[in-house]
């Protein structure tokens, strides 16, 4: 079992331990085992699992969640991200999300057995930031309906992951690179959080930038890793 210690970004000023999975037992190996220990077939197990997974999608595009005592129950969640508060919420704002929940007794039992597991101490995985999109925000704190594009001396929204940074360090942060490589460090930061950056475009600002973010990677030594976005950003 392969751990590292990471920050705790839910609790600045401390650590967690990471678990990094490598083996994976797969459906297969359920099957094998289920033929082993009993007279039940291979189709009858993988009919079995077909029957139960088509159940739980049906039930959940209801609106259930289900409970499949041992095997743990549905949770559904739904998700959708708004500038403001909308009057109305339209399907298109909104996705329906399921997760699954173990059962309690099983998570006891885990911890109970995995504590005699041993354990090595590797160096965790760089990650880097991911830069999904960036969209234009209009009058009124509507975002523009075609990302990539931007007007000088108005706002800018990246949405991703792993995109906030230490504005105190001047290699880390928003660049906007042009087609000649010119940089430009963005001064002008409303929002500073891991899923999005709202920043001021450059009042001078002209033609094409690919938008990139700088950060470093756990801790204020370590490695600045880099992200960008696939498509230059242009004028509107």
């Amino acid at each position: 079992m392969r751990i590292s210690i990471q920050e705790n970004t839910l609790r600045p000023g401390t650590y967690r331990v990471v678990l990094h999975t490598g083996d994976r037992a797969t459906f297969e190996d359920f099957i094998r085992h289920a033929e082993g220990g009993s007279t039940i077939t291979r189709a009858d197990v993988a009919a079995v699992f077909a029957a139960a997974a088509e159940w739980v999608e049906r039930q959940a595009v209801a609106g259930r969640e289900v409970d499949l005592g041992p095997l743990g129950r549905s949770r559904l969640g739904m998700k959708g991200t708004f500038d403001t508060i909308p009057d109305r919420v339209e399907d298109a704002d909104v996705t329906l999300t399921i997760s699954w929940v173990l059962p309690g007794v099983m998570k006891q039992a885990v911890g109970k057995a995995g504590a005699g597991l041993v354990r090595e101490r590797v160096e965790p995985d760089p990650k880097l930031p991911n830069l999904q999109e960036a969209r234009r925000i209009l009058p009124g704190g509507v975002p523009d309906e075609q990302p990539g594009r931007y007007v000088p001396g108005e706002a800018l929204r990246l949405y991703g992951a792993r995109l906030d940074y230490d504005s105190s360090l001047i290699d880390e942060g928003v660049f906007l690179v042009a087609a000649g490589g010119t940089e430009t460090r963005v001064e002008q930061v409303t929002i500073n959080a891991p899923k999005q950056v709202l920043f001021i475009m450059p009042t001078d600002a002209t033609g094409s930038y690919h938008v990139h973010v700088r950060r470093r990677h756990l801790r204020p030594d370590g490695p600045l890793l880099e992200g960008r976005l696939t498509d230059p950003i242009v004028p509107a």
